[in-house]
């Protein structure tokens, strides 16, 4: 019986830290509520988690609101009218940390269009 219990209780913090931790990918096409013309972008969560921090992205360590990258203000796609290249979510967001952290290809469309 004590087997169980704690085969149980390993279970549920492993469940509750993977559920903290946010979502494997990110269709961020829905999230944004943002037509695409290209390929929506599967934004994988779970890579990005393993390299940085939540801070690094969002406003706190607790995720949720996202962070401009250039003024650290808050970042809110959704209200921004994502069009076309030149758009906030490149050149605020993504490509800014893609530049600074010297992502191969951090710019190209098929790296994160797939």
């Amino acid at each position: 019986m004590k087997k169980v219990i704690i085969a149980m209780m390993v279970v549920f913090t492993f469940a509750l830290v993977a559920y903290a931790a946010g979502p494997a990918t990110i269709d961020l096409a829905k999230e944004w509520s943002t037509p695409t013309t290209k390929k929506a972008v599967m934004f994988p969560h779970d890579k990005h988690q393993a390299k940085l921090k939540c801070v690094d992205c969002h406003m706190t360590e607790k995720g949720g609101t996202l962070k401009n990258q250039k003024t650290g203000a808050a970042f809110e796609p959704a209200k921004l009218g994502i069009k076309g290249m030149k758009n906030p979510a490149h050149d605020e967001f993504c490509w800014e940390c893609h530049t600074a952290k010297s992502v191969p290809q951090g710019k190209s469309c098929t790296k994160c269009h797939k």
